[in-house]
């Protein structure tokens, strides 16, 4: 690829991306500066939903130890509000969580739609004349979206899934030491599954977008040139030159969702070993004395709430990666360099 980074087929399907997440993700960060008010009232918000998830699994083990256990119905007087009070506060708080960060992500993809726009007006002919039209339009389009997706939900779901695992395995060491190394003991499996697929993951959603792109630049082409087209009666040829590019894009759209999909299924797996465990060791526990059933049904629950999340996380990481694979392409395309720079207004020659 040339320095000017013009966008023809070969040059862009053959060029290796190599720039790593944190620069990608810190260069993101400096478009969303000027919200960061957002961002805070947001990280509060998934702290707090958090925190009232977290706290329902351990008002169930109130409900089994102290009013079922007991026979004390008349407990059930307090819980029952103090129930109510934490899932309405947890439905606030996830509320808000959504809302800001939807005003993160559009205002961040709109400031990086405007410098794009910005390089576009000063960027020498040249640069249009080998690029195609359609494969530069598909970054501020397809691209854009694809990350504006991913700020407005999977950001979101990457910070609350974390915050719910973390929080969830901080409690379960506190309810019993014994019971919470046999939980945590597969999650090496789970993080190797995730790391493996993610290096495959990556490549596979770049070689998506970059069809993509190029299926945006053949419709763009003979749309622009439907006259020429018609004139010369090389619809077929047209049509033909479409339906290629089509089934690339299909193509390496299902390759991407087949690695995808192969997440979810095998962290599911793990998970019901788990349970199994859990469950075996637990019961033990139970019958020996040394806890109670409530705590039982408590940890099982609270495994629930980091595991869940840790398949939720999964799932967010294969759009994580397909987020950043459209980031590089957008900052492709901001760094491009000006071949021709305009000379400032009190250096410029009248010609006149």
């Amino acid at each position: 690829m040339s320095q000017y980074a013009t966008f023809s087929s070969k040059q862009e399907e053959e060029r290796k991306r190599t720039t790593p997440d944190i620069v990608l993700i810190k260069r993101l960060l400096y478009y969303a500066k000027p919200f960061r008010k957002n961002m805070i009232i947001a990280v509060l918000a998934i702290l707090l939903s958090s925190v009232t998830g977290l706290v329902s699994p351990y008002m169930h083990k109130l409900a089994i130890d102290q009013i079922i256990q007991t026979k004390n119905l008349f407990g059930f007087f307090w819980w029952i509000p103090l129930f109510v009070l934490v899932v309405v506060a947890n439905y606030i708080f996830q509320y808000i969580q959504i809302y800001q960060m939807r005003i993160i992500g559009e205002n961040t993809v709109a400031r990086i739609r405007d410098e794009i726009m910005e390089k576009l007006q000063v960027i020498s002919l040249r640069y249009f004349s080998e690029g195609e039209i359609g494969r530069i339009l598909s970054r501020p389009i397809n691209d854009a979206n694809t990350l504006r997706i991913f700020l407005r939900v999977g950001f979101t779901s990457i910070l609350l899934d974390t915050s719910s695992i973390l929080g969830s395995l901080f409690i379960i060491f506190l309810l019993d030491f014994r019971l919470a190394l046999i939980a945590v003991s597969i999650l090496p499996l789970a993080v190797v599954v995730v790391w493996f697929l993610g290096k495959y993951s990556r490549s596979a959603y770049r070689k998506a977008l970059n069809v993509l792109a190029g299926l945006t630049s053949r419709m763009q082409e003979d749309l622009a040139g439907v006259k020429v087209i018609q004139t010369f009666v090389q619809e077929k040829s047209a049509f033909e030159a479409f339906e290629k590019k089509q089934e690339e894009t299909v193509k390496a759209n299902i390759r991407a969702i087949l690695i995808s999909s192969s997440y979810q299924p095998v962290v599911i797996l793990i998970r019901l070993t788990g349970t199994l465990l859990i469950l075996w060791y637990g019961t033990k526990l139970v019958l020996s004395g040394s806890m109670s059933i409530g705590t039982l049904v408590a940890f099982t629950e609270y495994q629930f709430s980091y595991f869940m999340p840790l398949v939720d996380l999964i799932a967010v990481y294969d759009q994580y990666q397909s987020a950043l694979a459209a980031t590089e392409r957008l900052f492709d395309l901001v760094d491009t360099k000006v071949e021709v720079i305009e000379a400032p207004p009190e250096e410029r020659v009248d010609l006149e």
